[in-house]
């Protein structure tokens, strides 16, 4: 995913889980995200996001 393809409230998933996104940092190419379950402040990298058009949960199982 582009850097420029991300945008402030979006939801995201990245290896440290889902969230909405809250503020970018051109500079250093850090998404801050707001996690979906308990309104938890993290920050990923761009290369940690997940290209899946569904943002999942850490608890999400797959079939």
């Amino acid at each position: 995913m582009e850097f420029k393809d991300i945008h402030i409230g979006m939801k995201c998933g990245s290896k440290k889980g889902s969230g909405t996104v809250t503020w970018l940092d051109g500079s250093t190419y850090t998404v801050y995200m707001v996690d979906c379950n308990n309104n938890n402040s993290f920050e990923v990298n761009i290369n940690d996001i997940i290209e899946d058009p569904q943002a999942h949960n850490k608890e999400d199982s797959y079939y």
